[in-house]
């Protein structure tokens, strides 16, 4: 370069020959020539550029042209850079330095970024800034290889960050140099805080079973220098105490050399297999308890024909043939082989053919016994599962000989369902028949096919069909049994009156597969009941009007003896007061007759009426039997709301429970009339609770268990016995409920009648 610059026509530039330089400018490119690393100057007005032999790689293929030229024409692609810096450092004559500057220079490839660390030092001439002189060195392959090696880290930490296992690296002292996340979270330490810790400190491993401390894989991998890893049932303690079972492995970090410079520790948390592998142990065991309490027999036998395992029946089962497991099962059952042998074709096909089979054979000595065997095909071999049978041939055999007797039985069962009054029959979920016992079609006179479906219906009488429907959709509908009367049209002609049951068979979802039902005629029954009931009623007229007669008589004695005494005053005030109280007693007389009237008015639907009329009319008829007895009566009404009845069936409930009472207490004593509203515990409907207690003699739980058995009485002949029987059977076509609880102890004694009676009206 020196010879270069001794040779430039400098007198074509500003600088003029180098005859005329000023001894500065001398001076300062001297220095420059001279600097063994890359300098150069720039001096006048336009910066004309002088530079050094290590300097021409900065030019580039622009060398040897740059010599003397303007720094902005030779470095345009960077004077937006560098041009304002150069301006500043001549303008205040300061030195400046920069360090990594990237700089655009044209290169044999085009444009590229260099980055430069040079310095700018002002050279004055004649007191002013005449040039810049300054060191330079492209630092860009320092700058990349940095740039490379940060990127090269920051790759690992984003690797080592993004690792599902947790992995910690130490130093080749087990000093903690970094760890992931996944780490930070199993250990309970950060990263910032177990930077520089020992990594036994951070990482303590115990054995699950006997809580002993387990060497640190990082000392095992820096003591024999190779990979480790942890041994089984490895527990790691967190920081706050927590324990995650682990398995790891630790790896040595080396140098060029082969020297170990740091540790790497990778592990995983195996919670999830330890539990599953408990459960599979679990599994294991359990089965094995199967096998081992199963009734069958169950040996298993491999590829090579070695049995492996036999369960507690086959061992007993066995037992003569010795042990058994290991030994070659050919060789323990040479009796099984033979021309046609079941064992030996089944046994060969499930293991050449894998094809499970079942067969049943006799097993000679030491056996002496049948078999069923079942052989299923396995991963490595056959499994058996086989049962003693021999019992059961014999009982089989027995069986057979007793085949006429069963066939016997069962004609004497077909003969005794079909002289059975209750006829059976199923029916399907739309109500049709499906199937009817042979006593039906005799008692009905039909053939089986108009016997069965929607056929049915034909003989039944016409006006109970609404009702039978109705029955069945409700059955349908609550999944509950059907139960209801009706008629039917016999054989003879005549509709006699049946009672019909069903009960659904369910499947294992809960649905309805079909009904189960019977039929009985209880024409004769009925009938019997209605004269039960009509004598009843005959009875309770008669009490009626015995009560009526006593009612009356008592102030017609009155009127009597009202009208002597004014016939004795005829002239006095006492006349017109006698004949005054005459005059009331007559009207009770016509409100008695007026009761009695109403109380056995039957209207033919059911009509809504209040709890206080109803028991107005019960009241006025006993009311001098009350008043005779000595028996006080209190009445707590907590509602008014009516309910839907047949008035006369209530009123003659009311009449029975009242009487009986009053009966109780032939010494006097209390009757106790309560209602209020409540809901029915069973059926959820709403209704009226009328209660009726006195405080008599009570009843036994004897006598209360018979009460409302028809004919059972204690009132001797006094009593028909069928009161409170046909009391109950009204109650229950109203859809109500009538109980009761009597007590007999010292100083406590008494009955209490609990009558329910729906707000909604009854069927016809």
């Amino acid at each position: 370069m020196a010879d270069l610059v001794r040779a430039h026509d400098w007198s074509s530039t500003s600088l003029g020959p180098i005859e005329s330089w000023s001894k500065e400018l001398i001076t300062i490119v001297n220095l420059t020539l001279g600097s063994p690393a890359p300098a150069r100057t720039l001096w006048g007005p336009e910066l004309l550029l002088i530079y050094n032999d290590a300097y021409r790689p900065i030019p580039g293929k622009r060398h040897p042209g740059a010599l003397g030229r303007p720094a902005s024409e030779i470095y345009r692609e960077a004077w937006h850079v560098v041009g304002p810096l150069l301006e500043t450092a001549i303008s205040t004559g300061k030195t400046s330095y920069f360090e990594k500057l990237p700089v655009p220079l044209e290169t044999e490839d085009g444009v590229q970024v260099h980055y430069l660390s040079y310095s700018y030092n002002p050279v004055y001439e004649g007191g002013k800034v005449a040039g810049l002189f300054g060191p330079l060195q492209d630092v860009t392959g320092e700058v990349v290889a940095t740039r490379k090696l940060r990127e090269s880290e920051a790759r690992a930490t984003r690797i080592l960050q993004s690792i599902g296992d947790a992995v910690i690296v130490t130093d080749d002292e087990t000093h903690i140099t970094s760890m992931n996340p996944v780490a930070e979270t199993l250990t309970g330490w950060s990263a910032a805080e177990s930077l520089g810790l020992p990594l036994a400190q951070v990482f303590r491993i115990v054995n699950e079973e006997t809580r002993a401390a387990v060497e640190n894989p990082a000392e095992k991998v820096k003591r024999l220098g190779t990979i480790v890893g942890l041994a089984n049932h490895t527990v790691l303690i967190a920081k706050d105490g927590t324990e995650v079972h682990i398995d790891d492995s630790g790896a040595p970090i080396r140098n060029d050399r082969e020297e170990i410079t740091g540790i790497v520790l990778v592990f995983r948390d195996i919670n999830e297999r330890r539990a599953a592998e408990r459960e599979r142990d679990a599994v294991a065991n359990q089965l094995h308890q199967v096998l081992e309490a199963t009734t069958d027999a169950v040996l298993s036998i491999d590829s090579d024909w070695r049995i492996t395992y036999l369960n507690r029946p086959a061992r007993q089962v066995l037992a003569p043939t010795g042990h058994l497991e290991g030994k070659h099962f050919w060789e323990s059952f040479p009796d099984a082989r033979y021309e046609g042998s079941p064992f030996v074709e089944h046994y060969y096909r499930a293991m050449d053919l894998r094809v499970a089979g079942r067969f049943e054979a006799f097993y000679p000595e030491p056996l002496n016994a049948w078999y069923t065997v079942l052989v299923q095909p396995s991963d490595d071999g056959i499994i058996l599962f086989f049962r003693d049978v021999t019992e059961e041939k014999r009982a089989a055999a027995r069986l057979a000989e007793t085949a006429d007797a069963l066939r016997e039985s069962e004609e004497e069962l077909r003969w005794t369902i079909k002289l059975n009054p209750q006829i059976p029959w199923t029916a399907g979920l739309d109500g049709g028949i499906l199937d009817v016992g042979e006593s039906w079609l005799d008692f009905t006179g039909l053939k089986r096919e108009d016997a069965l479906g929607g056929n049915a219906a034909q003989a039944i009488h016409a006006e109970d069909l609404p009702f039978i429907a109705e029955a069945w959709r409700a059955a349908f509908r609550e999944g509950k049994p059907y139960h209801i009367e009706h008629r039917v049209r016999a054989a003879s002609g005549e509709y006699r009156w049946v009672r019909s049951r069903a009960f659904p068979r369910h499947d294992t979802d809960g649905s309805i597969l079909k009904w189960y039902g019977n039929t009985e005629d209880i024409e004769d029954a009925r009938r019997t009941e209605q004269a039960l009931l009509q004598s009843e009623k005959l009875a309770a007229v008669g009490r009626l009007a015995s009560s009526i007669a006593h009612e009356i008589n008592n102030p017609l004695e009155a009127v009597m003896n009202l009208i002597y005494l004014a016939r004795q005053h005829a002239d006095s005030p006492e006349a017109q007061r006698y004949l005054e109280s005459a005059d009331q007693e007559i009207r009770r007389v016509s409100m008695i007759a007026n009761q009695t009237l109403r109380f056995h008015k039957q209207p033919s639907n059911p009509q809504a009426i209040s709890c206080r009329d109803l028991l107005s009319t019960v009241l006025s008829i006993y009311e001098g039997r009350l008043r005779n007895s000595n028996v006080e009566v209190q009445i707590h009404f907590r509602t008014e709301c009516p309910i839907v009845c047949f008035e006369g069936d209530v009123r003659q409930v009311l009449n029975n429970l009242i009487g009986n009472a009053i009966d109780a207490m032939p010494g006097g004593g209390r009757l106790l009339i309560r209602n209020r509203e409540a809901t029915h515990w069973s059926t959820g409907r709403k209704g009226l609770v009328l209660t009726i207690s006195d405080n008599g003699a009570g009843m036994s739980s004897q006598t209360v268990a018979k009460i409302f058995d028809p004919f059972f009485t204690t009132k001797g002949i006094g009593g028909t016995g069928l009161g409170l029987w046909v009391s109950q059977g009204i109650v229950t076509r109203h859809g109500g409920d009538l109980r009761v609880r009597s007590v007999q102890r010292e100083g406590r004694c008494g009955t209490v009648f609990t009558l329910f009676l729906p707000f909604d009206a009854p069927h016809r």
